[in-house]
């Protein structure tokens, strides 16, 4: 979360930028969650896109990695990058149903 509220706050709010690296440098976790609080509706919108846009993609990599399953000659790792990708497509889905219900 506090990568995100970082992307945000450095696009849109120079001052918030600064307060939320000075909390983080100082250990203060009252400053932090105040801007967590005050972001919270824009990085939850950040972090479902993020999760949306790369199920996406690893839903069209893994269609187009099984495809060629046929040529494992020529991609012998094939199978471990299709596990990995299900592997992270199954955290993703995880993050997703934690903090969306869904």
């Amino acid at each position: 979360w506090d990568i995100l509220l970082f992307q945000h706050v450095s696009s849109t709010k120079i001052g918030d930028k600064r307060a939320l690296m000075e909390a983080h440098r100082s250990g203060d976790y009252a400053t932090k969650q105040m801007l967590h609080e005050k972001y919270y509706e824009n990085t939850s919108a950040m972090l479902l896109e993020h999760l949306e846009s790369f199920l996406e993609q690893l839903e069209k990599l893994s269609s187009k990695a099984g495809e060629r399953q046929t040529e494992l000659g020529d991609h012998p790792r094939l199978p471990l990058i299709l596990a990995h990708n299900e592997f992270v497509k199954q955290t993703f889905l995880a993050v997703r149903m934690q903090n969306f219900g869904y």
